[in-house]
């Protein structure tokens, strides 16, 4: 390590400890999907303040975009009230995922992707809950890494099922990007958000893992794989 890496490390350090981030704290509406327990109706976020304006309103949009497409999971599953139904997500799922289909803190197997798609997006609704009504509020942190495009938004894997916040990692660099869609980076969020609720893969391993397939089934729009367009186009985003 040389002595110029040496020093910038301890000026990050004693930078984080003497001018430690602030944060403000927006709302985010919920909407209310059919056939689920009472919901509150906001959930919440302490944003880092060194988001500018419009790359804090991005990030509101790309995570307004992903609970939007949660409802849209729970309301085809509940099929007008049969509770029998399969989402466009979860088939996509069941397509592709084979491999890490249960949260590391899970003991009972799980048989299949789809499976897996209907307990992840559950498991958010518990987050919400504990969000909205139980104060278990999630960080939006701002982190520019090195390189600067080797991160867009990182969760750290939770280990255990209960009170933990979507809290999650993001690069404004990628934020300011013009050439990636919020569809893209709605499925950099959902692989994180997928991480803050238990799964995970091996290092730099997506393909088959249902933490990496689910992503990828929502930034092609639950359509199948294109074998012209490999999966390192959209793994590129996860962290």
């Amino acid at each position: 390590m040389t002595v110029t890496l040496i020093f910038l490390i301890l000026a990050i350090i004693l930078r984080d400890i003497f001018n430690p981030p602030t944060y403000t704290r927006f709302a985010l509406p919920l909407p209310q999907p059919p056939g689920q327990p009472p919901l509150p109706p906001f959930i919440y976020f302490d944003i880092d303040t060194r988001f500018t304006p419009t790359q804090a309103f991005r990030i509101k949009t790309i995570i307004a975009d992903v609970v939007s497409q949660w409802k849209a999971h729970l309301t085809q599953k509940w099929n007008g009230g049969l509770n029998n139904g399969v989402s466009l997500w979860a088939a996509c799922a069941q397509t592709y995922a084979f491999n890490g289909l249960k949260p590391v803190w899970q003991l009972t197997p799980v048989p299949n992707g789809l499976t897996a798609l209907n307990e992840a997006m559950d498991l958010l609704t518990q987050r919400f809950i504990e969000n909205g009504f139980g104060g278990v509020v999630a960080k939006v942190d701002y982190q520019i890494p090195t390189p600067v495009t080797s991160s867009t938004i990182r969760g750290k894997t939770a280990f255990r099922r209960n009170n933990v916040p979507l809290s999650i990692t993001v690069n404004p660099i990628q934020i300011d990007r013009g050439d990636l869609t919020n569809g893209a980076l709605e499925g950099s969020l959902v692989h994180a958000w997928l991480h803050r609720v238990g799964y995970t893969h091996p290092p730099n391993t997506y393909t088959t893992y249902f933490s990496g397939e689910a992503a990828m089934c929502y930034m092609r729009g639950y359509a199948p794989k294109n074998p012209n367009l490999p999966d390192s186009f959209f793994t590129q985003l996860f962290d």
